[in-house]
């Protein structure tokens, strides 16, 4: 039986790059079941927000719901994975820890979603284990994590999704802050920046969407829009779909059915 509301579970499990018990939760498309292997898309939250962000906060598992019955989309399971303020880089080797107050968490958070996650997921769940089928995405800062983990293993995701991507072009990065958070040293930039991952690394069988408000008020657009020219000029499969709106749900929540048919569309 089919249940009438989506099934979402909510999990706790250790992580050993971070050294600490994180939390994530899933969505199980309807008709689950252990026999049959489901695709796996990995959705990322913004600065601040956790891993009630996409489910069931901006309703993906609701939208999923609806599309998988009307026959739009593979069935699928979505995992919304807390990443605490971290980028969802490996920004030190040490155990997972938040400096400040007003810091952001610092830790193996890129071999956490790379290694971590999918291990755990792939070892409880029904899922097709294979690049082919498994997805990522994000929003704002989640956005910048997804492409910059995507673009370093694009062994591991064959989809990935920016939106809103928090890519900072360099009028607002010479302020300082952030900038040398994430890169102490220039160096660190040529491989931890999607905008320069996309000059190096090897995307060929990646496809990207990338999509921002054109009200954003971070002006992430101009970084979107930086990325899709970069992309398209190497012949990598990018599409860019700025429109109407700011840096909010209410920008994305009307994007989901979009998000999931760029995911998982037949």
């Amino acid at each position: 039986m089919i249940s009438a509301s989506p099934d979402v579970r909510k999990i706790t499990f250790h992580s050993e790059a971070l050294g600490k018990d994180m939390k994530f939760n899933i969505y199980l498309p309807p008709g689950y079941n252990a026999k049959t292997k489901y695709p796996v898309l990995y959705v990322l939250h913004g600065y601040a927000r956790n891993e009630d962000s996409w489910l069931p906060g901006m309703e993906a598992d609701k939208t999923a719901d609806r599309l998988v019955k009307e026959g739009r989309i593979e069935p699928l399971i979505i995992v919304s994975p807390a990443v605490d303020n971290s980028y969802g880089f490996n920004s030190s080797d040490q155990p997972a820890k938040r400096p400040c107050a007003d810091c952001a968490d610092e830790g193996r958070y890129g071999d956490y979603l790379t290694k971590d996650l999918i291990a755990y997921v792939d070892a409880h769940f029904s899922t097709a284990a294979d690049r082919s089928r498994r997805f990522i995405g994000g929003i704002s800062m989640g956005g910048w994590a997804a492409l910059h983990n995507s673009f370093l293993h694009p062994e591991l995701y064959s989809k990935a999704g920016g939106h809103s991507a928090a890519l900072y072009m360099e009028e607002w990065f010479n302020t300082g802050g952030l900038r040398h958070w994430m890169y102490p040293i220039p160096e660190m930039r040529d491989w931890r920046d999607p905008l320069l991952l996309a000059d190096t690394e090897k995307l060929e069988g990646l496809s990207v969407y990338l999509d921002c408000g054109e009200q954003d008020n971070y002006k992430f657009y101009e970084g979107s829009e930086l990325l899709y020219r970069k992309l398209k000029a190497r012949n990598i499969d990018v599409q860019y779909h700025p429109s109407s709106g700011g840096h909010d749900k209410n920008y994305w929540m009307p994007k989901m059915e979009n998000y999931l048919l760029f995911y998982a569309g037949k």
